[in-house]
């Protein structure tokens, strides 16, 4: 017997132990906690999976070519991630092992963007997408450095820091505009999921550039994020930025994502959080993102690490760490690093446990991760690369923990605090970003959901033991999440008893190519 899902509530509440009719699929997880955020679905039942999608849930006996045995489990949509600059297969290695189906970047985006999506086409084991970079647009028309398009973390704007790198110091020029549209434009005709403004980091720009562009947006109908300006908790704060982006989001009448507002505004969190709420009250389409993390991932030379950054953020130096050492800075190594090495990699120590906790119990919040490139290192401590072979062991990485930890870090706070339900948890972590995106991107109505008819990304994990591993600790801060045994991409088992299989089970998540 065949029961939709809308049903189910009314169904089960009747039905008999009997079997009316026994439909084989190729994967049956039994027993589990279905866990559904839109339908506010709860019970143990039955889920079969056919083709990639979920074709029935009942409390019926389902059989399967494969089985599996979920009982004491949640079974919950994959995860959504917008925020994944760990785009290596190292990368995603950890993120779905932390429950992770979707890591995307959709803060700093690609650049080209057919790059990006022609690299992991047929051999990703998550599904993939990313925006288009306006900082990339600009690295290419203001240092002539072609980035690459797999991720910006690269040589190019490695290059660009290096040579004084005037997308991020040259003041506004209306007659650069021209060309910053053509290559925002052409990348849009590529399918990138929408415009990825991270102008924390090149605070220069001119806020007519931004609005020129978000009309290229609001052509193609796609929606924007931002890294605010402004990392500063006093005047020019991040809640500046954010009422300039809320603004130009407002005037061209498209959907914005705030990309991690407790590490932007600091002490005015609420304050922020608060004008988001005003604003979706007035009707605008607007998210904001946090992560559960005390301290954030930066680079020596971004425009909030400038002398004064004391005041403008309330830390002192010894409250930055070198990623690739942990060794804590002083100013003396802090002036050095500007002028020597401005794209070293730190960890910054800013956020306060009330910040996170602001965001986490606001409707409206989603969770992004920010994990960060992988990076390895020699015995020195010099950076060798970013890493990007799947069979890296764990551990045996530096960056930051929250790109290994994100999720089941959150279950765990879910567990131990109880100041959020586990269902809003799963919203945050599935639903509500699936929800932001499906309007402009169809792909997206079918996930974030366990349901009859969705696709089935779907994540299994115990309540009772789920945890994050991955610490600020060299040699820790790549261990990953347990308590997740069982990842289904697309319908194919990609945790498998904790153990990733290296199998092309993901799509690319993309707007329609324009000839």
């Amino acid at each position: 017997m065949k029961n939709s899902l809308t049903a189910l509530p009314l169904i089960l509440s009747v039905m008999t132990a009997s079997t009316a009719y026994a439909q084989s699929f190729d994967l049956v997880i039994n027993n589990g906690r279905v866990m559904d955020p839109e339908t506010g679905f709860d019970q143990v039942a039955n889920v079969g999976i056919n083709n990639g999608y979920i074709t029935e849930i009942s409390l019926d006996d389902l059989d399967g070519a494969r089985e599996i045995d979920a009982t004491g489990h949640v079974v919950a949509p994959g995860f959504i991630d917008f925020h994944s600059h760990a785009q290596s297969e190292f990368g995603h290695k950890l993120y779905v092992r932390d429950g992770v189906t979707t890591p995307m970047d959709l803060e700093v985006g690609a650049f080209p963007v057919a790059d990006f999506y022609d690299f992991w086409d047929g051999k990703s084991f998550v599904n993939y997408g990313t925006n288009v970079a306006h900082v990339g647009a600009r690295v290419a028309v203001l240092d002539g450095q072609m980035p690459d398009g797999r991720v910006l973390y690269g040589p190019a704007l490695g290059a660009a820091m290096q040579d004084g790198a005037q997308f991020k110091t040259k003041t506004y020029d209306p007659l650069d505009e021209a060309a910053i549209l053509d290559a925002v434009e052409a990348e849009l005709k590529q399918g990138g999921i929408g415009v990825a403004y991270p102008i924390g980091y090149y605070t220069v720009v001119g806020s007519p550039e931004v609005m020129a562009v978000t009309g290229l947006a609001a052509k193609y109908d796609v929606p924007i994020t931002s890294h605010i300006r402004y990392l500063s908790q006093i005047p020019p704060s991040g809640f500046m930025g954010m009422t300039e982006m809320l603004t130009i989001a407002r005037e061209n009448d498209v959907p914005l994502l705030l990309h991690h507002i407790p590490s932007l505004c600091l002490g005015l969190t609420k304050e922020c959080l608060d004008l988001i709420d005003s604003a979706r009250a007035k009707g605008q389409k607007v998210i904001g993102e946090f992560y559960p993390y005390q301290y954030a991932g930066t680079y020596v030379d971004a425009d909030y690490n400038k002398p004064g950054f004391e005041e403008r953020m309330g830390i002192q130096a010894s409250d930055y760490k070198l990623a690739a050492t942990g060794e804590p800075l002083t100013n003396e190594e802090f002036d050095r690093l500007r002028k020597e090495a401005p794209a070293t990699d730190l960890l910054m120590y800013t956020m306060k446990e009330e910040y996170i906790e602001e965001a986490f119990t606001r409707p409206g919040v989603i969770v992004g991760s920010d994990g960060m490139p992988w990076i390895i290192t020699d015995n020195d401590g010099k950076k060798l690369g970013f890493i990007a072979n799947f069979d890296t062991p764990y551990g045996s990485a530096n960056g930051h923990a929250r790109g290994a930890g994100t999720h089941g870090r959150i279950l765990r706070m879910v567990r131990e605090e109880g100041k959020v339900s586990l269902m809003d948890a799963l919203s945050k972590m599935s639903y509500e970003p699936a929800l932001f995106l499906e309007d402009q991107v169809p792909q997206m109505k079918q996930r974030g959901r366990v349901q009859e008819g969705m696709a089935a990304d779907i994540t299994i994990f115990d309540p009772e033991t789920v945890t994050d591993n991955a610490t600020p600790t060299i040699g820790e801060n790549s261990l990953p999440t347990t308590g997740i045994p069982f990842v289904i991409v697309n319908g194919q088992v990609v945790v498998d008893d904790s153990v990733v299989q290296n199998i092309p089970a993901g799509v690319a998540i993309r707007n329609p190519v324009v000839e």
